[in-house]
């Protein structure tokens, strides 16, 4: 992620509460314990902070940033400069959940990134993944912010199918963005790449802020999920590699 992003990507930013209230909604239905997670590519910390917060368990986060870990809170759990594929025995099958809170679109190989980030988890444990949504939204704020592809939940089921991942629950969240995000497409073809990210990300004014906070609060309050959106959350649950291929719930 560029590092201009993380000035932007606040706990109040109305963004980061909508896809917080996400996976706090989906959370909720898990009928796991969670007792220790790991948020893999923390970056500035803010999910991790939010996450401690709402469960009051200790999160440790590890990132190659070291510019953004100086920006993070302490908090219950560690911060670590940690590369996952360095696989510290200490480490593995160390932890109740993963999450990589829009990491993988920046790898190229998401595959055997998703995979070695698996073996931090323990027999059963549940891994936590949001990616942005549909190569169509795909736009110049994409490529400045390094990433390498967009998901659709297709795409995200063969995913968990090769690296042995039971889904759980994969749902597309944003549905009121996309206007905005095939709007923000047109508009950043005029913008520079130096004032992609500010553009691209932050609301220009407070109005307008509270205006997608609204949104937020409309779209997450609904009783069911969107079937389309810019965003996209995926829960699954580690399975054995002998296991057999097991179907979406």
């Amino acid at each position: 992620m560029a590092d201009e992003w993380f000035e932007f990507a606040k706990a109040d930013h109305f963004w980061m509460q909508w896809r917080h209230r996400v996976l706090r909604q989906q959370l909720k239905r898990l009928d796991v314990p969670i007792r220790s997670a790991l948020e893999i590519g923390c970056g500035h910390g803010v999910v991790r902070q939010m996450l401690e917060d709402e469960l009051e368990i200790p999160v440790d986060g590890c990132d190659l940033n070291r510019h953004a870990l100086e920006m993070a809170e302490k908090g219950r759990g560690r911060l670590l400069v940690y590369d996952i594929f360095d696989q510290n025995e200490k480490m593995l099958n160390a932890y109740d959940m993963i999450l990589l809170m829009d990491v993988i679109e920046h790898i190229d190989d998401d595959t055997a990134f998703l995979a070695t980030s698996l073996r931090h988890l323990k027999p059963n444990g549940i891994v936590v993944v949001n990616v942005p949504a549909h190569m169509s939204l795909y736009s110049q704020y994409d490529e400045v912010a390094g990433h390498k592809r967009r998901y659709d939940s297709r795409g995200m089921k063969e995913l968990f199918r090769v690296v042995h991942v039971r889904p759980i629950s994969i749902v597309q969240w944003g549905f009121s963005l996309i206007p905005l995000l095939l709007a923000r497409k047109v508009v950043l073809s005029f913008v520079s790449r130096e004032r992609t990210i500010r553009t691209g990300f932050e609301p220009p004014n407070r109005l307008v802020s509270k205006m997608l906070g609204a949104m937020q609060a409309i779209e997450t309050a609904m009783p069911f999920s969107m079937p389309i959106g810019s965003s996209l959350f995926a829960i699954g649950q580690k399975q054995d590699e002998s296991s057999p291929d097991e179907e979406p719930l």
